[in-house]
């Protein structure tokens, strides 16, 4: 996490799995206590009844459903209330970082960052997710960060 957090706004460069996914595990974890653990805990009610997953996290073209809980009232619990607004801000402070760790991903896999347009099609978030979860190809360099695409290549 500490790499997917110095490089939250670097476009530039490449993610390795293990940054991608951690940071997919946290953004999971953090937003089924906020959304759903908390408030259910603490008013028995569960307003956000879906959780959902996508490339960038779990806002963006996010059409992925991980679980579905039957809907109820917003919660009348001040406290649970303040989770749900913390699950807000979550969404809203992750979004560029979660866009950015999917780019780099795919630079990571040797594929261009422009691949994150596939979003936009049908069935496109789980193609993300799914070249999210290739190897590492490091036969090129035109992905490094700092790297000079003009710069004649080595061998």
């Amino acid at each position: 996490m500490t790499a997917f957090v110095a490089n939250a706004f670097t476009i530039r460069g490449r993610a390795t799995r293990s940054e991608y996914w951690w940071w997919m595990l946290v953004n999971v974890v953090v937003l089924t206590l906020t959304q759903l653990l908390i408030p259910f805990l603490i008013a028995r009610r569960t307003p956000q009844p879906t959780l959902r997953i996508g490339p960038f996290g779990s806002w963006l073209f996010a059409d992925i459903e991980l679980f579905t809980v039957d809907a109820t009232d917003a919660p009348s619990s001040p406290f649970a209330a303040a989770s749900l607004l913390v699950a807000g801000l979550w969404l809203v402070a992750t979004l560029i970082p979660g866009f950015t760790v999917a780019v780099r991903r795919l630079h990571d896999s040797n594929l261009s960052g422009w691949c994150v347009l596939l979003a936009l099609f049908p069935f496109g978030a789980l193609v993300l997710l799914l070249l999210a979860a290739r190897r590492s190809r490091p036969e090129e360099v035109r992905f490094d960060a700092g790297s000079d695409p003009d710069s004649p290549r080595p061998g």
